[in-house]
């Protein structure tokens, strides 16, 4: 691999993990300068919260450079932060990284140590840090009981009719995020976000209020399920059609 191609794969790797374009042209110069470690530092407002990177990168024996991953920071407004190390085998995002320090589970395909790939939600113990100053990472593995698409579908949601919205949301939690939605029989907006911990989903009102999912009525619930059903049957109906 030349030096450009290694630049250029680098680069593209900054780009697919989220951070853009922004530190390339001095990862450029410092990779050309032949620096053995590098770190590069940027930041971005995510709503009210201000996030801090530093990308580590280190040159082999052999001359080629590595992404070895990068250290994160929160800061909230209320001036307390979290912050933690992501390695590059971790394969975390730039907005996975945010989603963690939030609080919440982010689900990923790892490998284990006979590098045997299995899926996991992973959650940071902020609460907690070990003898070197880190989160301990809490794996809810795959055959751990909690499955994101029925939990949602136990749920009165509107605009959920078809494939399109349903997988959209189901990646959207998988990635961490708090994702906005409306419930049959109630007014306003509300956030979804997954919660595998308890095997189950977050509610979480305007106000910032969490809402007891066993308080949906059973008349939500069943407005939900005639809606579904009359989209099935006009589905199978279209498909008779043709």
């Amino acid at each position: 691999m030349t030096l450009k191609e290694n630049i250029e794969e680098l680069q593209e790797r900054m780009k697919y993990s989220g951070f853009g374009d922004t530190v390339n042209p001095e990862l450029e110069k410092q990779i050309k300068d032949g620096k053995e470690k590098i770190v590069l530092g940027m930041s971005k407002i995510v709503d009210d919260r201000k996030l801090e990177y530093a990308l580590h990168f280190r040159q082999s024996d052999e001359g080629r450079y590595y992404y070895n991953g990068f250290d994160a920071t929160l800061t909230k407004p209320d001036d307390t932060q979290q912050s933690h190390r992501f390695y590059q085998n971790q394969g975390i995002s730039a907005k996975e990284a945010f989603n963690l320090l939030e609080g919440r589970a982010v689900f990923k395909s790892l490998f284990n140590k006979e590098g045997e790939r299995y899926n996991a939600w992973i959650q940071l113990e902020l609460d907690v840090r070990d003898g070197n100053g880190k989160h301990p990472v809490t794996h809810f593995h795959q055959n751990y009981g909690f499955e994101l698409e029925k939990a949602v579908e136990k749920l009165p949601l509107k605009y959920m009719d078809g494939d399109e919205q349903r997988d959209m949301l189901h990646y959207s939690l998988k990635k961490g995020n708090q994702h906005q939605v409306e419930i049959e029989g109630r007014d306003g907006k509300f956030q979804l976000e997954a919660n595998p911990r308890y095997k189950n989903l977050n509610l979480i009102d305007a106000q910032g209020t969490r809402i007891k999912l066993n308080e949906l009525s059973v008349a939500q619930r069943q407005v939900t399920l005639e809606v579904k059903k009359k989209d099935q049957d006009q589905t199978s109906q279209r498909k008779v059609k043709v």
